[in-house]
This record gives C-alpha cells, sequence and structure tokens, in this order.
C-alpha cells in the first residue's frame, strides 16, 4: 500500500494544488488552442462567450477549479445554464477546464472543453450508450471499476464484484449484521436524546454508514472499524489538522491485512455469507493498483453517498413534520407487523412511504450531484442552444449531471425546489428493496442517482438495503427537529443556482455544508460539512 493516499495529501497540503495560478493556466490556454481543443465553444452556449481576453480566460478556469474545490460546481453549472443558455436546466453547455487524466508518472494535466449535458434526452441516451469513463477520477482511485477507462476492464472488474452485491443470495444474508448495528446506533444516539444536546447528524450519520460498510459488507472485526472510522472519514472531508498526515493510508493497510486473514465467504462458497465483498476483492485476482483503488473507493463512496443520502432525508423530514410523522406512523406498523421477530430482506418490500421518501431525496439531493464523467467513443449529437443537433467528434469529455436534471421544472414541475414524496414518480424511478425487480437500477431520462446501466452504481443494493434498516431503527425511537442556525433556513437558500450560507457542499459526494465551522485554503474559503439537529425521544 502507497505511503499516502490521494486523500491524505490533499488534506496536508491544505488543497493547495486544487487551483492553478493564473499565469500556468495561460500558458496551458495556448496549448489547448493550437490543439483544437476550445472549438465546441463555438457551437454550444457556455461563459467562454464573455472571456475574451487572455486573462479573462484564465480567470474563468480558475473559476471552475474553485468551484470543484468549494463543492459548489454544479450550482454553478445551473446558474450559467440559466444565464446563457436558452432552454433553463435542459440546457447544454461547453466548459472549458483543466482536466487530469492518468496517475502516477502518466498523469496528463491540459486544458479541454466538457460538455455539460442537461437536457433529459441527451443524458439518458449517451450515458447508455457511451460507457467509457474520461480519467477523471484515475488520479485518486487508480484503475478501480469506477474510474477504469479500459471497458473491457470494467465489465470484468463488474462480473468480479458483483456476486456481493446480489439482494437474495448475498445482502439478505447479511442483513442480521446490518440489523444489528442499527440497534446498536439507536443506543449512541439515546443519550444526545435525554440530555436535548443537538447532534451533527451528517457526522453521526457517517459515521454509521462507515461500521455498517466495514462490519457487513467487508466483514472486519468490530474493533478494527471503532478504530479507524473516524481517521477515515475525517481524511475524506479534508479538513486538515484533525488527524495523521497519513491516517487513510494505514487505515487502509490495515484493513488489507485484515481482510486476507478473515475467515470471509461469498454466496457461491457453499456456506453462511460473511464480508461477501471482502472475499470478491480477495479473490478476484486483481492487480495492486486496481485492488487498491477498489479499497479506496469502497471505504469512501460505499460511506459517503448512503451517509449524505440519510442525513438529507432527515433534514427534509424535519422541515416536513407532517411528513415525519405519517413516515413514523408506517414505520410503527411495521414493526407491530412483525409481531417481536426480527426483520428479513423481504419484510423491506412493505415500506412504501420510505420508497417515496428515499426517491425523492435522491432527487432533490442527489448524493453523486456530478451525475458521470464520459468519453464519447463515437461521433454523436447533442441539443444545442435553440434545440438543434450539435455534432461532438469521437473523443469528447462529457459530464452528465444529475443536479440540474433532478431540479428541472420543465421535467419535474414547479415544484421542482421542494421536497414532495407524493409527486407522480414513474415505476421505474421508484426504488424499492426486499421484493420482485427490487435490484432494477431506477431510472429515467429526467432520474439517474445510480447512473443509467450499464455503467450505474454497482453498491446501490446495498445502500438502499441499509438505508432502510438505519432509517426504521432511528425513526422507531426519535423525532428530529433543526437546531440553530439550520432552523432558520428558507426555501430561497436550498435552489438549483445558490451556494451561499447553506448549500449542498459538492465533493464528489454532496452533503451540507456546516453552518457553523468553515475551512480556509489559500485560494479561499472552503465550505465543511456538518448539520446540527435536535433527537427527542419518541
Amino acid at each position: 500500500m502507497p505511503d499516502l493516499t490521494y486523500y491524505d495529501f490533499s488534506q496536508s497540503t491544505n488543497h493547495l494544488l486544487n487551483v492553478s495560478l493564473k499565469r500556468d493556466l495561460a500558458a496551458m490556454l495556448d496549448v489547448a488552442e493550437a490543439e483544437g481543443h476550445l472549438e465546441l465553444t463555438k457551437v454550444l452556449p457556455g461563459p467562454w462567450v464573455e472571456a475574451h481576453s487572455t486573462l479573462d480566460k484564465a480567470r474563468l478556469l480558475q473559476e471552475v477549479q474553485i468551484a470543484y474545490a468549494r463543492g459548489s460546481n454544479v450550482q454553478q453549472i445551473a446558474a450559467w445554464q440559466q444565464r446563457f443558455g436558452k432552454r433553463g436546466l435542459s440546457s447544454n453547455l461547453a466548459v472549458p477546464q483543466v482536466v487530469s487524466f492518468g496517475w502516477g508518472s502518466k498523469l496528463v494535466t491540459k486544458v479541454d472543453t466538457r460538455i455539460v449535458v442537461a437536457d433529459p434526452d441527451d443524458a439518458a441516451r449517451l450515458s447508455r450508450i457511451h460507457v467509457q469513463k474520461d480519467g477523471f477520477f484515475e488520479g485518486g482511485l487508480l484503475t478501480s471499476v469506477i474510474s477504469t477507462t479500459d471497458n473491457e476492464d470494467w465489465q470484468k472488474q463488474r462480473r468480479q464484484l458483483m456476486e456481493a452485491f446480489l439482494p437474495l443470495s448475498s445482502l439478505a444474508q447479511i442483513m442480521p449484521t446490518s440489523f444489528a448495528r442499527a440497534k446498536g446506533c439507536v443506543a449512541r444516539l439515546m443519550e444526545a436524546a435525554t440530555s436535548g444536546t443537538p447532534v451533527d447528524m451528517s457526522d453521526f450519520l457517517l459515521h454509521e454508514a462507515q461500521a455498517q460498510l466495514q462490519l457487513a459488507l467487508l466483514g472486519l472485526p468490530e474493533d478494527l472499524m471503532e478504530s479507524v472510522n473516524a481517521e477515515i472519514r475525517s481524511t475524506f472531508q479534508g479538513h486538515p489538522g484533525t488527524n495523521r498526515p497519513n491516517a487513510l493510508a494505514q487505515a487502509m493497510s490495515r484493513i488489507s491485512v485484515s481482510l486476507h486473514k478473515q475467515d470471509l465467504t461469498l454466496p457461491s462458497s457453499g456456506c453462511p455469507v460473511k464480508g461477501p465483498l471482502s472475499e470478491a476483492l480477495r479473490t478476484a485476482e486483481l492487480p495492486p493498483a486496481t485492488f487498491y483503488g477498489n479499497l479506496l473507493l469502497i471505504l469512501f463512496a460505499g460511506h459517503d453517498t448512503t451517509g449524505h443520502t440519510m442525513t438529507w432525508l432527515l433534514f427534509e423530514l424535519a422541515r416536513h413534520p407532517r411528513i415525519q410523522t405519517q413516515l413514523q406512523a408506517e414505520v410503527d406498523g411495521f414493526w407491530e407487523d412483525l409481531g417481536g421477530r426480527e426483520p428479513i430482506y423481504q419484510d423491506l418490500s412493505r415500506l412504501d412511504l420510505m420508497d417515496k421518501c428515499v426517491t425523492e431525496t435522491l432527487r432533490l439531493w442527489p448524493a453523486v450531484a456530478n451525475g458521470t464523467f464520459r468519453r464519447l467513443q463515437s461521433r454523436d449529437t447533442v441539443k444545442g442552444a435553440d434545440g438543434q443537433e450539435v455534432h461532438l467528434p469521437k473523443g469528447t469529455l462529457i459530464n452528465i449531471v444529475n443536479w440540474s436534471r433532478h431540479r428541472n421544472p420543465d421535467v419535474w414541475g414547479q415544484d421542482a425546489n421542494e421536497f414532495n414524496p407524493f409527486r407522480d414518480f414513474t415505476s421505474c424511478e421508484l426504488a424499492h428493496v426486499g421484493c420482485p425487480m427490487a435490484a432494477v437500477n431506477p431510472q429515467s431520462m429526467r432520474f439517474s442517482p445510480f447512473a443509467h446501466s450499464p455503467r450505474s452504481c454497482l453498491g446501490r443494493n446495498f445502500a438502499q438495503m441499509e438505508m432502510r434498516i438505519i432509517m426504521l431503527s432511528l425513526l422507531r425511537n426519535f423525532t428530529f427537529s433543526l437546531a440553530p442556525p439550520y432552523d432558520q433556513i428558507s426555501a430561497s437558500e436550498t435552489g438549483a443556482t445558490t451556494a451561499t450560507k447553506f448549500f449542498g457542499v459538492n465533493r464528489f459526494t454532496m452533503g451540507p455544508a456546516d453552518m457553523e465551522r468553515e475551512g480556509e485554503a489559500i485560494w479561499g474559503k472552503r465550505p465543511l460539512i456538518g448539520l446540527k439537529m435536535q433527537v427527542t425521544r419518541r
């Protein structure tokens, strides 16, 4: 294992390299223009139209970098769609930016034009056809299943890891471990509920999601999980000075040693399933860079996406107490129907309102707000400013963005920025667990929280099960409300283009901005993640 991960390095340098100097950007611009990488800005709308001088262009490139570093890039894109596009949040944009591909000695950094694809028809079509990733994640995750640019390698890895996520033969078998941990998290929260002290539910749920991942899916010992949980999450959050400089790399080494020592099994092992994802990893005979990248990916995306989604769900339930009461009634009925026995996987199919609330949370606050970054495998088209076809050459970089589509009033109605679990979801959008077809990816032209198939999120079935198990335990025992200053957040502060005091901070995954603390880097303010809530025992 390397001595430092990408995240360790970023934290220890306070994200210094996230934003380039203008003189360096100007030099990269000269190369990009000479090589024709900015031609698409002439045929699609975008902010480049207002960048006339070299300084203007360098400044714009830096603004894009700062927005990514702050976690406000999707709000920046939405604002540009409204400003430069003629089709609102359906507008496709051409946005020149600094891009990096490869890793180690093969790392390449340059200026290129990325096409932001937000038109629902274009997004669904391109996502299904052009499955090749563009290399955006290679610098941190090397050749993992999410980052590899080799389609054959991706398909092979997916086949090797998929067995761990099969609903009935794998996830249903590890559900008792997941349920036991969920009962334990109730005990953790009970003290705060009794004392009346506000709880950072973002931190709490990220901790529990990391615990679920390590105990149930990886099959690791609880003492190891507890010893590395906080430092893993702190490194991913990236606030300097909160842990050791190489904490994540050391945690990965300890986890790697442990999973190779444990007696772990997959469904195909012919015995009770334990730590199926660890077993899939260690038996897949992956190259070292691929094993490392996948372990890092699992520790990050395997908890951040789920923890943030649960936090956003509680945030919206606190803002809509009537819906919280209705959901608690469904939860109470669920437990009453069990008659004292512990739930099994199939029992989770009886949570109609929970399904709607989770789906609406994934729409309004998509954990992966960026969507997906791809490279066109052949020539294709997208809609231009007036809806006309614009031809894109093979190799074009595209970002199929979730945030704008999920909040687009043209496809969701005028309440697109409001939490409404009773909206008219289609059958292919609603996410279910524990019933036939539950493993099917929830997706449509306007909705793709896990990306469109075939290159959709491999871990979504575990995430869906885990969220319901934890929410069933928490809502059975507690009522949640927003603590100051979060109780003063107005509807106008949570729109698609808003990134002020409170907003969804998007750093690969989207969590709530901490309104009481803020980091600072050399390039400006760096929002932190947090959400204080009052937890009342029922």
